[in-house]
């Protein structure tokens, strides 16, 4: 007798699979890092440091636009790798990683290069190489997902 067994064709690849817990790993160390100084204040203001989770949260409140601005910039640094962070872990099936990876890192460079400007601190530095990191290994998830969609 022949046993008949239902093999799932949407099933994940070792490759793929390390590159997910990769990806995961990656954007649970980013979201560690809005702990770290982001920002570095000016002279006249005593030297202060910002992290990114302080952009979000202000403790004085908010009184102008640059204050609004950098609430949008913290969310950006603070929630999207959150979001990255349970693609990654979640979704083992399909490509919604990969798109929310390379939009969560693009979004988080693209907030410290032009938001943060010419202030940036330890923090904000090692977000940028996780990002490109992230980046090029989501470049090898898509590659390994369409290896397995052709059948190699």
């Amino acid at each position: 007798m022949a046993k008949f067994t239902y093999v799932d064709e949407n099933v994940e690849t070792k490759s793929e699979k390390r590159i997910r817990i990769f990806l995961a790993v990656m954007f649970f160390i980013q979201t560690v890092l809005t702990t770290f100084p982001f920002m570095q204040g000016s002279i006249e203001q005593g030297f202060t440091y910002i992290t990114a989770f302080n952009m979000l949260v202000q403790n004085n409140g908010y009184t102008d636009s640059g204050d609004y601005m950098l609430v949008i910039i913290g969310a950006i640094l603070v929630i999207l790798p959150m979001v990255a962070f349970f693609f990654c872990i979640l979704d083992k099936k399909s490509k919604k990683k990969y798109f929310v990876s390379a939009l969560c890192s693009i979004a988080c460079a693209v907030a410290i290069t032009f938001g943060i400007g010419g202030a940036i601190s330890i923090g904000a530095v090692i977000t940028l190489i996780i990002n490109v990191v992230t980046l090029f290994m989501t470049a090898q998830g898509f590659q390994a997902t369409k290896r397995r969609e052709m059948g190699q």
